[in-house]
């Protein structure tokens, strides 16, 4: 009986210990999470991302070829993601789980990023207004976003423009309040054969 309670008192502080260990930083500006991510040597999984609501151009032109723990980062309380991965040529990694429901703004987030080519069919970005841009140079992109609700955007210029792989059904896509979706779809597979709704 001792035993096991030494077993489970054991198991219980090493549970503690590696959720210690687990989040290292804990940046409360985005000021302080630049820094954090400018730093080659540092892991992203271990940062704790929970307190940050601005994530605009963090990884713009980026050196950082190891964006392994990113997938674990806690964006909810996210608002502004606007060229998040601008430029980061290496960046590839699923951040599908990422709970961006708090988010309005992803202009550019992805524009340049050429290497990304990632699943982000489970996302919900039902608050998002500013799509535009979003894809843009996104040359290797090519992943359903058919479920997405983009009912509240209101910007999709340019969204993926030059993003040469980009083949996919969105005709579903309800674009009610879309006012400018212009060069939406420039250089990319689906300027000759657009969704139903595309205004030219």
């Amino acid at each position: 009986m001792q035993k096991k309670i030494f077993t489970l008192l054991m198991f219980a502080l090493f549970a503690v210990f590696a959720t210690a260990q687990e989040h290292k930083y804990h940046p409360q500006t985005k000021t302080e999470l630049k820094a954090l991510v400018e730093n080659l040597s540092i892991n992203l999984g271990v940062i704790d991302t929970s307190k940050i609501t601005d994530m605009r151009a963090l990884f713009a032109e980026t050196k950082r070829k190891d964006f392994s723990g990113i997938e674990t980062w806690d964006v909810s309380n996210v608002k502004d993601m606007s060229w998040m991965f601008l430029e980061a040529e290496s960046f590839n990694q699923n951040i599908n789980a990422w709970n961006v429901s708090n988010v309005k703004d992803m202009r550019g987030m992805f524009a340049g990023a050429t290497s990304f080519n990632q699943p982000l069919d489970k996302w919900n970005v039902s608050n998002v207004e500013y799509m535009h841009g979003m894809f843009s140079g996104a040359t290797s992109f090519n992943q359903p976003l058919d479920k997405w609700n983009v009912s509240n955007v209101e910007y999709m210029l340019g969204m993926f423009q030059y993003a040469e792989s980009f083949n996919q059904n969105i005709n579903s896509w309800d674009i009610s309040n879309v006012e400018y979706m212009d060069g939406m779809f420039e250089g990319s597979p689906l300027e000759k054969n657009p969704p139903q709704w595309f205004k030219k």
